[in-house]
């Protein structure tokens, strides 16, 4: 079990360009298991007080050519599904 102390903390905003970003420390990358390939939904709640980040489950490459292929070789069925 964690120890609850390291799930908290704070987290700078910073201007990176166009854009900005919140920091993650060097232990959140370790808790969240993440790596730069990591991708995240975010969630912001209505009245703008509350961020809430989820790492996207990655899709298995073998599955993902799987399904290319099925796409593929099902081109013209796949098509007519689109309008139902």
């Amino acid at each position: 079990m964690l120890d609850s102390t390291k799930l908290q903390g704070e987290a700078k905003m910073f201007k990176s360009g166009n854009s900005y970003g919140l920091r993650l420390t060097k232990k959140d990358k370790e808790l969240l298991h993440a790596d730069l390939n990591t991708v995240f939904e975010k969630t912001i709640s209505p009245d703008g007080s509350t961020i809430t980040y989820r790492k996207k489950p990655q899709v298995n490459p073998t599955f993902l050519d799987a399904a290319k292929a099925y796409y593929h070789k099902n081109e013209s069925m796949m098509e007519r599904l689109k309008d139902l």
